[in-house]
């Protein structure tokens, strides 16, 4: 059953001039879908020659919309050189995310027309790409491969990809939605509201100490974000994301190595009448780097997917918030006085 409400827009909002000191938008939507439809996403590292393979999920009679490869590095690391499934990527062919205050960066390429080849229409069985190669394998910690395909058999719903990077001490991405939400709106059985991290450098072998604070409305999803669920416990194989083989009912416990798998469910911090979702990310132990955001709800919307502008310059009047607003600030303005 297709989930009409609530009317949906995605945009990414910039941050005023006059406060760009203490704010910077750090993951910015990179490419949005709505329709009948759904995501694969998974990653894979490790230091070995192949390297590892990802799985893809998808299911018979689907078009390939959209595929997109992310390398995540190690501090200070040059632009990769990465073998994916036979194609070389290097030098120009990724678009850098940017660096964090802990100089950790990832990097995309769009592999759509790689994927799409592969895939086809999608079949019954994953689908696996290999990583054969990577270069300087030590100082690469994986690839993830971010996934979405239309099918008239999947549920109406909107997915948006947020990229970039995250700042160890604090950022926070807002989702506002255009109406209200309802009763009806929570108690509709279809109705998802789902949450994927992509998370780089992220070590947790021998216990949670090394995690990334996810709160959602005020309230605590996860202590313990990160690790290396879908790598290996060296530099080299540190990444994780929320995906393939991953249970998004925010089952996770944090008493345990790994604990957690980066997916989650929004659902249980929606209340009726919510207009704002508020999630905020930290990493006390300034060694991670959130990447990827992804976005999955079960509306139907309308998709603005403008770049952020760094230094905008407002039109007299107003200004006005409207739809689904997904954008990234950086909670910065103590550091930025205080030398480190």
């Amino acid at each position: 059953m297709k989930t009409l409400t609530p009317k949906l827009t995605l945009c990414a909002i910039a941050t005023l001039s006059a406060i760009s000191l203490s704010s910077h938008a750090a993951l910015s939507p990179s490419y949005s879908f709505n329709g009948n439809g759904n995501w694969s996403l998974d990653g894979c590292g490790g230091n070995s020659t192949p390297t590892c393979s990802i799985d893809a999920v998808v299911p018979s009679g689907s078009t390939i919309e959209a595929a997109f490869l992310y390398s995540t590095t190690t501090p200070s690391t040059s632009i990769p050189t990465v073998d994916f499934d036979g194609t070389v990527f290097s030098g120009a062919d990724w678009t850098s995310l940017g660096s964090n205050d802990a100089s950790l960066e990832a990097f995309r390429v769009d592999v759509t027309s790689i994927v799409s080849a592969a895939i086809g229409s999608g079949g019954p069985t994953p689908f696996s790409f290999d990583i054969l190669n990577e270069s300087p394998s030590a100082s690469i910690d994986g690839e993830a491969l971010a996934i979405v395909y239309s099918n008239p058999a999947e549920t109406l719903r909107t997915i948006s990809f947020l990229d970039g990077f995250s700042q160890t001490t604090g950022d926070s991405a807002f989702i506002s939605l255009a109406d209200p939400l309802t009763a009806a709106d929570l108690a509709d059985p279809s109705f998802e509201a789902t949450l994927s991290l992509g998370i780089g450098f992220g070590f947790q072998a021998n216990n949670n100490t090394q995690s990334s604070i996810v709160n959602v409305n005020g309230n605590s999803l996860t202590t313990c974000a990160g690790g290396e669920d879908d790598g290996e416990a060296i530099n080299g194989g540190l990444i994780t994301i929320g995906g393939i083989g991953d249970d998004r009912a925010n089952n996770h416990d944090c008493s345990l190595a790994n604990g957690d798998d980066e997916l989650y469910s929004l659902e249980p911090f929606l209340n009726v009448g919510d207009s704002l979702i508020t999630i905020d990310t930290s990493n006390p132990s300034s060694d991670d780097n959130i990447f990827f955001a992804g976005l999955s709800i079960t509306a139907e919307a309308v998709i603005d997917n403008k770049p952020v502008d760094p230094n905008p310059v407002p039109e007299p009047g107003t200004l006005a918030l409207f739809g689904v607003a997904l954008f990234a600030t950086s909670r910065r303005a103590k550091s930025f006085f205080t030398n480190k």
